[in-house]
């Protein structure tokens, strides 16, 4: 119990882990404010706790300033992090750049989309985090002008709200490329799990393998590896030995690829969902603002529980 108030006190002193909790504060009181069923709810609690009935326009009042400012709150925690976003993408290129392919002579390039050894999805990486940087650097460029303070502010009402509109396409750029490179690493995952094998074809398919590698082994050799008359005259107890263990480490991989995958499939779920925020905010998805708030709800949930299970880890290390 106690490492677990630990872990939470981490989750809600870290940046990130702030920041989704105050997400998912915001997605309730869109959801609240959109939906009739959950609003009536409410105003029927409030209603029950202060015995006096409350006024469903002011309530509702209050849940859209509260939702504004949720919103405003999360930006000035991620007022700096497009530079996060453009130092991950420039040291995601470095890095492509400096495992380049030789070309004539010693000359060296970095490599390109298609060329072998290169990942589609690092390219996706680094093109979703710069959009995401540009994303993060227009939307702080408009803070000021979301303070709405008269007298104050950096850009025209028009020219402000073109830029939030702009930024929320980079934001869509992000999440597209964030999709499709999760999509590609689980398939990635998929097709190089192990397949662990069981019974007597199993045993045979030892066999053959140690055949393959005693003819393989250079003249003189011999004595290093496995020949194939040892392996006939191994006992048959030591030769399921050898099969449990190589069974329990295939599961071993089969256990860590199945944790992978899980893993990217819910990145790749929040991005999906993700969607509906900025494809709505410019126009291209035609969504109601509750559909909107679900889909908030549920990526908050998704991407804060990686947060948590992180400041877990840090608690448990510094234990």
């Amino acid at each position: 119990m106690a490492r677990k108030f630990e872990q939470f006190v981490r989750f809600t002193t870290d940046s990130v882990g702030l920041e989704r909790t105050l997400r998912l504060f915001q997605a309730v009181t869109q959801i609240l404010s959109a939906y009739t069923l959950p609003f009536n709810l409410l105003i029927h609690l409030l209603t029950l706790s202060t015995e006096k009935p409350h006024s469903p326009a002011s309530t509702h009042a209050i849940l859209l300033a509260l939702r504004q400012r949720f919103a405003l709150a999360r930006r000035f925690l991620r007022l700096f992090r497009f530079l996060e976003s453009f130092s991950a993408a420039q040291k995601l290129y470095v890095s492509i750049a400096s495992t380049a392919a030789e070309g004539p002579g010693d000359s060296k390039a970095p490599r390109r989309l298609g060329d072998p050894g290169v990942d589609a999805e690092v390219w996706l990486d680094i093109f979703g985090r710069t959009f995401n940087g540009m994303y993060l650097l227009l939307e702080a460029s408009t803070i000021v002008d979301a303070l709405e303070i008269d007298g104050l502010a950096v850009w025209a009402p028009q020219t402000g709200r073109r830029v939030s509109v702009e930024a929320q396409r980079f934001w869509l750029f992000a999440l597209v490329c964030g999709l499709l490179a999760g999509l590609a690493r689980i398939v990635k995952v998929l097709a190089y799990a192990p397949v662990p094998s069981a019974g007597e074809d199993y045993s045979r398919g030892m066999l053959d393998e140690s055949r393959e590698i005693s003819r393989a082994v250079p003249a003189g050799q011999e004595g290093k590896s496995k020949t194939e008359k040892d392996l006939k005259n191994q006992k048959p107890a030591n030769l399921r030995q050898v099969v449990e263990e190589r069974r329990k480490a295939w599961e071993m991989g089969r256990r860590e690829s199945q944790a992978k995958v899980r893993g990217l499939t819910c990145s790749v779920m929040a991005n999906a969902l993700d969607i509906a925020l900025p494809g709505t905010a410019v126009g291209w998805l035609d969504l109601e603002t509750g559909t909107v708030g679900v889909a908030m709800f549920i990526t908050s949930i998704l991407t804060g529980w990686d947060v948590w299970e992180r400041c877990g880890r840090e608690v448990s290390g510094i234990r």
